[in-house]
């Protein structure tokens, strides 16, 4: 029997929810519409597919207490990297992990920072997802568009591989970049196109199968961690990451692979991307506006205000984001917030700024 093992991609920084994002506590560690954070969201999601005992939690070295704060997990359960080398490498390292004593078992790969509901859905696409990946296929969700989104990549399906109880299976034709307005329209008008969610299921052998074809030098760094288990992890993961370049998991192995497969997901999903996010998530007034925390306004409409502590008072503004988190205060136009890692960049180079990020 193939075990199932989750996998928890921690990595994120979070910056596009800045000021309620920081350094020291990035978004997937955050409480945003729920007293569960993202993360322990994410972990209790796949618990009954697999226990905590089989997750593991694939972060940098400086939130290793924060996840064992938020999971009460042990320390065989993390794999910590010196810093950030993107999706791929952090992949490369849990599989390697698992590799050893389970090449057969299948891996569940979820960032840690995605809301998805209901349940049940997930479940049972996950289910199926197992059942493909057995098959030798690289699976992948594919998120049904409801608009014409630019700040996702997209996924195009080719031929029809499987359909069971109202899930269906497609072989990946193509996978797309973030694409601009325009074409983002076509996709939506289309039907073949999905969101690529950023989530994955394969077994342990097919996915180092594919390191080994589509990053060699990488792979061969992995054999000593394969060889030694965790014994002088630490040591073999830094000369590891020192060498590697940084590359995501669908760069290196998904638009490649002539076995990747997408489930048409069935479940909501949302990957809470920006402050944008809390339109989609939170009720709004008869003016437009989506509010959390206390706050008074006149003549104010389709505005997001958020504050966790204090109150926040508006007149006469619109299409504005006012964040409000600790020490910290974010006012933007809508529009503007793809630029907010501009100035999260111009507040680093402050002398007093990196306290503040």
């Amino acid at each position: 029997m193939n075990k199932i093992f989750g996998v928890i991609l921690c990595g994120g920084k979070g910056e596009r929810f800045w000021p309620k994002s920081r350094r020291r506590c990035p978004k997937q560690f955050i409480r945003l519409f729920e007293r569960r954070s993202l993360i322990q969201a994410t972990s209790d999601r796949i618990r009954k597919l697999c226990p905590i005992e089989r997750q593991l939690f694939v972060a940098p070295e400086e939130f290793a207490a924060l996840i064992k704060q938020e999971l009460g997990v042990k320390k065989e359960n993390l794999i910590l990297e010196p810093f950030g080398r993107n999706t791929a490498p952090a992949i490369g390292l849990a599989a390697a992990a698992l590799y050893r004593d389970n090449p057969e078992a299948v891996m569940v790969v979820l960032p840690a920072d995605h809301l998805i509901e209901p349940e049940s859905e997930f479940h049972k696409a996950v289910r199926l997802a197992v059942k493909v990946a057995k098959m030798g296929l690289l699976v992948t969700f594919g998120i049904i568009p409801t608009r014409p989104d630019t700040g996702y990549g997209y996924i195009e399906q080719g031929p029809l591989l499987l359909s069971k109880n109202g899930q269906t299976v497609y072989r990946v034709k193509t996978f797309r970049e973030k694409p601009d307005r325009i074409t983002a329209q076509r996709y939506l008008r289309s039907g073949r196109f999905l969101w690529n969610s950023g989530m994955f299921v394969w077994r342990v052998d097919t996915i180092m199968n594919a390191f080994a074809r589509f990053m060699p030098d990488f792979h061969r760094m992995l054999m000593p961690l394969i060889q030694n288990g965790s014994r002088k992890a630490r040591g073999v993961i830094r000369k590891i990451y020192d060498q590697v370049h940084s590359i995501s998991i669908d760069y290196a192995i998904m638009e490649k692979a002539e076995n990747a497969a997408v489930i048409r997901a069935g479940f909501n999903w949302d990957d809470v991307g920006s402050w944008l996010a809390l339109e989609r998530r939170l009720p709004t007034d008869d003016k437009g506006n989506t509010t959390f925390g206390l706050w008074f306004g006149i003549n104010t409409s389709n505005c997001i205000i958020y504050t966790d502590e204090g109150v926040v008072g508006t007149l006469g503004v619109k299409n504005l984001v006012i964040a409000r988190s600790g020490d910290a205060l974010l006012v933007s136009t809508k529009e503007a917030l793809g630029d907010l890692k501009q100035l999260l960049s111009k507040i680093q180079e402050h002398p007093q700024g990196a306290r503040y990020l």
